[in-house]
């Protein structure tokens, strides 16, 4: 075997070793709080996730923004819809995914969400071609990962 094989076939064996330590270790960690960015901390008990806890924790990204998904270098800036409003447009948001959230909200939740969500995540909320995330996930990123 040449000496550039052995570097070759070193490499490739590095990588998925890496790969599989990543994989098992991610695995393992579970998370004790579903979001804590910018102060805020919501925590849930044994992986169940009521719809108070995903709404709230959606309007939190929807006020003070987000950088944990690394979908943007920069993450996504809080602040797009006013803090009155973040509230109907994170229940609008919940039931992208199917879901009917129990307090009902303001019609003009769907507006704010189009013109100034949409552009990014979509009108239908599952994310533009992987660059931003799919709202619609049953398992909403940043939630559970």
């Amino acid at each position: 075997m040449k000496r550039e094989e052995k570097i070759i076939l070193f490499v490739i064996l590095f990588i998925l070793i890496y790969a599989a330590i990543h994989y098992i270790t991610a695995k393992k960690s579970t998370p004790k709080t579903v979001a804590k960015e910018k102060g805020v901390t919501i925590s849930y008990k044994d992986k169940n996730l009521t719809q108070d806890v995903i709404v709230s924790y959606i309007e939190n990204v929807i006020n003070n923004g987000s950088n944990r998904l690394h979908f943007q270098k920069e993450g996504m800036e809080g602040g797009f819809v006013p803090k009155d409003k973040a509230r109907d447009v994170a229940c609008y948001v919940y039931e992208l995914s199917g879901k009917k959230c129990k307090k009902p909200y303001a019609k003009d939740a769907a507006l704010y969400f189009s013109s100034n969500c949409a552009g990014c995540h979509g009108i239908d909320g599952k994310g533009l071609n992987g660059a931003f995330p799919d709202l619609t996930r049953e398992k909403l990123l940043g939630l559970m990962h």
